[in-house]
């Protein structure tokens, strides 16, 4: 095949075939039957966690990705016991059992691609150090999905947290802040 051939069909150069379409953060909440596109241990600044990619396959969202982080090998013993029975729940959810006592591998996880459940997908959001704020998604239940209704949430506020400024005239002992009026002309 080459370069100017896709195996997606003939390439016509046109604006809405070219352009990327604005991604929008999936609202807190919302609750939509999904399946598992990957599942995969990954390994992240030294910490191994395990990732399931959620395809959503219904609702508003339908065709969207989302990611669950399972952190099943944190040092933190609370976090590490919820992943683990996030781990566990995963298994009794599709009727399937752990092959072993160790660690599921990625082989050991293919068995869990294409399987169908309901998930709760919740917004974070968090200042960088520039001061902006980064937003996304992930999942935090799991369901079966017989009964399961899926519904749109509500999109979270994200709320901006007041970075305090440093300057010399807040640091000078002999200038008591609270009395500070600033609308002098001269504040000395």
């Amino acid at each position: 095949m080459g370069f100017w051939k896709s195996e997606l069909g003939q390439l016509s150069g046109e604006a809405a075939d070219a352009f990327t379409q604005t991604i929008k953060i999936i609202p807190d909440g919302t609750m939509a039957i999904s399946k598992i596109a990957k599942f995969t241990l990954q390994e992240n600044y030294g910490k191994k966690y395990y990732e399931i990619e959620w395809e959503l396959c219904d609702g508003e969202f339908k065709g969207r990705r989302v990611f669950q982080k399972i952190h099943a090998f944190d040092q933190d013993s609370k976090k590490q016991h919820k992943a683990l029975n996030m781990m566990l729940l995963l298994y009794k959810t599709f009727n399937l059992k752990p092959t072993s006592s160790e660690a599921p591998s990625d082989q050991d996880l293919l068995i869990f691609n294409g399987k169908i459940a309901g998930i709760k997908i919740q917004e974070w959001s968090m200042q960088r150090d520039d001061g902006t704020m980064a937003e996304g998604n992930w999942v935090s239940e799991v369901h079966l999905p017989q009964g399961f209704k899926s519904e749109t949430g509500i999109k979270a506020e994200v709320v901006h947290s007041h970075i305090s400024v440093d300057s010399a005239l807040g640091r000078n002992p002999r200038v008591k802040n609270e009395n500070l009026d600033l609308d002098d002309d001269v504040p000395f």
